[in-house]
């Protein structure tokens, strides 16, 4: 892992954590507000979210997630296995999920119902900071840039939405080889599409 990456990460972790929790939520609706209005959310029927882990001030997701499930939209939820993400069917936000590998809420074992992340019709993403490409910094495992690129192979239609808040975008972020980016950034202000 590079320092660089590694100094923009910690850079953009504190920045995010000077947001209150009253912001986190009005940003995350004003975000989820625009998510739901792109055609590709609207055409799909089967959504692979992240589930944002609240102490680390992640764009909120249980709304959306929620919502989403109400629209009648099948919904797919990672669980870390090892070095990848897996998708489960999810079925009810609040009795089915537990914080499980580094406290990120997944699914408890009794509500794990793999499907393949190519069974998605839109996976939407996390991310520390994105740039003008469509890059994304995570936290640095690798684990949606693995997804990404195995999403891409196994169907290249598949779109891909990075959330973010506006304070989290760069002009440029260093990547490798193994980086993948985003379809698609949705900000509290904007939609960027690459």
């Amino acid at each position: 892992m590079s320092a660089e990456k590694t100094a923009i990460r910690e850079k953009y972790k504190s920045l995010r954590k000077r947001l209150s929790r009253k912001e986190v939520l009005a940003k995350s609706r004003r975000i989820k507000k625009l998510l739901f209005e792109l055609p590709e959310f609207d055409q799909a029927k089967t959504v692979a979210f992240y589930v944002a882990k609240r102490e680390s001030h992640e764009v909120e997701t249980e709304e959306m997630i929620k919502e989403t499930l109400k629209l009648g939209k099948r919904v797919l939820v990672p669980v870390v296995d090892g070095v990848k993400i897996l998708f489960s069917d999810l079925r009810d936000y609040d009795s089915e999920l537990a914080p499980g590998t580094f406290g990120v809420p997944e699914p408890k074992p009794l509500f794990r119902r793999p499907v393949p992340v190519s069974e998605s019709d839109l996976i939407v993403v996390p991310g520390v900071a994105f740039d003008c490409r469509g890059y994304r910094l995570g936290y640095g495992g690798g684990y949606y840039d693995r997804l990404l690129r195995e999403a891409s192979l196994t169907r290249p239609s598949l779109s891909s939405v990075g959330l973010g808040y506006e304070l989290q975008i760069v002009e440029k972020l260093p990547v490798t080889a193994e980086d993948v980016p985003v379809d698609i950034l949705v900000t509290e202000k904007r939609v960027l599409r690459f």
